[in-house]
């Protein structure tokens, strides 16, 4: 009797760890279509960022926005000194 509760504990052992490892599996692929995901989402914001820029300057609203930039910096830091 000893010996088939010594199989059983095996047997339900090996299962466990069969198991295991499926889901390890399991969730080490998602984990890598998640990441792959996000990589994907940034160089699609990079590309968007990119464009928005080349029509920015096409027409030619970068320039008049750098240079609000600019006076709003020179006059905050003039105020603090």
């Amino acid at each position: 009797m000893a010996g088939s509760k010594s199989k059983a504990a095996n047997d339900l052992t090996a299962v466990m760890e069969t198991a295991m490892q499926t889901l390890q599996s399991k969730f080490q692929n998602l984990s890598d279509q998640i990441i792959a995901k996000m990589d994907e989402m940034g160089t699609r914001i990079d590309d968007l960022e990119n464009n928005v820029a080349d029509l920015m300057t096409q027409a030619g609203m970068e320039d008049k926005n750098k240079t609000k930039y600019a006076d709003f910096e020179e006059r905050t830091s003039l105020s603090k000194h």
